[in-house]
């Protein structure tokens, strides 16, 4: 280089640009191989930072309830299943006691690291509850009015054997005991009910529908002894361990158990740094792609509480439209048995009338007799002094002289019943008073000369 500056001057002045410009370049080169070795043990870190764990286990237990008895589990049963499958080399998530949002906080902390894991298992210990063919594990601070409060303030068994199976294999050991509610929830059920998982996992419960609601907590316990001791055998695997805490049918095992070692066959060991390279390796994930998890989580987790839901409303509508059914058919036969009253009542009313009508008519009989009767006695009394003559035996009138009697009386004005024949009350009425008219004895039977005037009149 020459800045214009010429002889010895010039040629140092070169000397002294030449050497440093070589300085830079080495320093340089450097530079970015430092930079390419930075960026590969970052990467080596960060990949591992992310790497799911081979094997997940979630252990909730509930011993304390504030509002319900407490559960004969205990959490000391809890702490040695957490600590056997520590030793087993299960990642443990695990929380004593907890209330729904921390059981539901491990839970979704399990969802997350079960996604890709060789092995997922939950363990839940406590108080269960069954409504509409599921069963639901009761955080501490439980407070069910209704059975779709279930959805939203306990852990569906099943969701938690839905999450379980994200993994190759996984299993939920389901030990129950029975909560006994200050004031019991119509519509719920005390022994637990599971539906199938998908084929990567099983669920197993503490107690089949053999083992009577007496022993459930009985059950649960032993089932929590027996899963301790499986675990802690040599070279347990989840087929083996499902089947000791079922026991000899104290138990129950829904789906298939696979026949895979809970125990990791070899230590997980970290790869070696790949070699400098000075190509930029891929970035790790960004806070973008963190969001995008989440948001994709809390979609499904949505979804899933939405079908919750929407089933809970399905069995509401179900149970309310049973109870108008119910309601229906119990007005109905309500109905039917006012109108049987309202007939039977009318049949009486029918019986009664005509027993009055009976009853008239054989009084106005007794009244005719009576009246024959002192009128031929006063006749016979007035027969011996030769004072009045005897009536006549109407036997002997004919239908047609009887009709007569009643016309020619009709004509009279005394006389308003039917031209019938019979002599009646109202005949022997109409009798007594053309007998007043006459100034005659009243007797209401006409002699043979009171019988000819009748004839007579009007003629």
């Amino acid at each position: 280089m020459n800045f214009g500056v010429t002889g010895i001057w010039g040629d140092r002045s070169y000397l002294f640009l030449s050497l440093s410009s070589k300085l830079v370049m080495t320093s340089f080169k450097f530079a970015i191989l430092t930079f390419a070795v930075l960026v590969t043990t970052l990467t080596f870190m960060v990949n591992n930072a992310y790497a799911a764990p081979s094997r997940v286990a979630l252990v909730l237990a509930v011993e304390e309830y504030p509002a319900l008895q407490a559960s004969p589990v205990g959490t000391k049963r809890a702490a040695a299943i957490s600590e056997a499958l520590t030793g087993l080399g299960f990642q443990v998530i695990e929380s004593a006691n907890p209330g729904n949002a921390t059981a539901r906080a491990k839970l979704r902390e399990f969802a997350e690291a079960s996604d890709g894991a060789e092995m997922a298992i939950a363990v839940l210990l406590g108080h269960g509850t069954t409504w509409s063919g599921q069963s639901f594990f009761l955080p501490a601070n439980t407070d069910i009015g209704r059975p779709t409060d279930l959805l939203s303030r306990a852990l569906s068994v099943g969701n938690v054997a839905q999450i379980a199976g994200r993994a190759k294999a996984g299993g939920v050991f389901y030990l129950a005991t029975t909560p006994r509610f200050a004031t019991p929830v119509q519509g719920l059920e005390v022994r637990p009910q599971v539906a199938a998982p998908g084929q990567n996992g099983v669920v197993v419960l503490s107690a089949s529908p053999s083992v009577p609601v007496s022993q459930l907590d009985l059950a649960a316990e032993k089932a929590a002894d027996a899963l301790i001791e499986a675990l802690r055998a040599p070279q347990p695997t989840l087929a083996g361990v499902a089947a000791a805490v079922a026991g000899d049918g104290r138990g129950a095992v829904i789906g298939t158990a696979p026949d895979v070692p809970l125990e990791a066959t070899e230590p997980v060991e970290a790869e070696a740094p790949a070699p400098v390279a000075t190509v930029a390796p891929d970035p790790p994930p960004t806070a973008a792609d963190d969001g995008m998890l989440e948001a994709e989580r809390l979609a499904r987790e949505r979804a899933e509480t939405e079908a919750e839901a929407e089933r809970g409303r399905a069995e509401e509508a179900r149970l309310a439209a049973e109870k108008a059914q119910a309601d229906v058919e119990r007005a109905q036969a309500e109905a039917r048995k006012a109108q049987a009253d309202a007939e039977k009542a009318q049949a009486d009313a029918r019986k009664a009338q005509a027993d009055a009508a009976r009853a008239l008519a054989e009084a106005e009989r007794t009244k005719a007799e009576a009246l024959q009767n002192a009128a031929r006695s006063q006749v016979a009394s007035t027969d011996a002094t030769g004072a009045l003559p005897g009536p006549i035996d109407e036997r002997e009138l004919g239908r047609w002289q009887r009709q007569q009697i009643q016309q020619k009386l009709r004509g009279l004005g005394l006389y308003t019943g039917p031209i019938d024949s019979i002599m009646g009350p109202l005949t022997r009425e109409a009798i007594m008073g053309f007998q007043k008219s006459r100034q005659a004895a009243v007797t209401g039977y006409l002699t043979a000369d009171q019988y000819d005037a009748l004839l007579a009149s009007g003629e």
